[in-house]
């Protein structure tokens, strides 16, 4: 690590037009457009998991005060997350790269105050992305109904979601089991199917 990983997150050689494609200011070391080059870089290097978060526990997507702040933060996100897309095809890495967009949770279409401008806890219908990796490109599985409170065609669970992301990662979810407290357990519980008509 010592040795690797400073010239891993390095970014001085790459160049304007890469800087530009992720939204990011020369020089900068923080930020969403940061990480994005830097999950490329470490990617490239064999790192095999990598999570990026995109602002802390302060000024975040937990809106319960205000819906409306999900634009700012939209715009800080939209361009590195395309940067990162475009910079992993052009490079050949799309097609084994395995890129998941997702939350714990959604946002309720409504509040129980009419005039309030936040949004609560949601686990009935939210929607999540995924790119590469053998995932099929350009389609939407799944529709909420019309006001977005629960599903209305082709759920997927969570335990659904961890399925189909373990297969395109070459794993059975059905055999793939931990031990805790003298217990074998796995991601998907006892469910869990995985979702064939996302899969290229």
């Amino acid at each position: 690590m010592q040795r690797e990983a400073p010239e891993a997150f390095d970014l001085s050689g790459e160049t304007e037009a890469t800087h530009r494609q992720y939204g990011l200011q020369r020089g900068a070391t923080s930020g969403f457009g940061w990480q994005c080059l830097v999950a490329r870089r470490l990617a490239e290097r064999g790192v095999r998991f990598l999570e990026l978060i995109d602002v802390g526990s302060s000024s975040n997507w937990d809106s319960h005060g205000n819906m409306g702040d999900h634009e700012r933060l939209a715009r800080a996100i939209d361009q590195p997350i395309a940067g990162l897309l475009t910079d992993l095809k052009q490079r050949g890495m799309l097609d084994r790269t395995l890129v998941v967009w997702t939350t714990e949770f959604g946002r309720t279409p409504f509040n129980a105050n009419a005039n309030h401008a936040g949004r609560e806890h949601h686990n009935l219908c939210f929607s999540s992305w995924m790119a590469g990796g053998g995932v099929r490109g350009g389609m939407i599985h799944g529709e909420s109904d019309e006001h977005g409170i629960v599903t209305a065609t082709n759920a997927v669970h969570t335990h659904d979601l961890h399925a189909t992301m373990l297969h395109l990662l070459g794993i059975n979810h059905e055999r793939l089991t931990y031990r805790h407290a003298g217990r074998d357990f796995r991601l998907t519980d006892v469910a869990g199917n995985v979702v064939n008509e996302v899969i290229a």
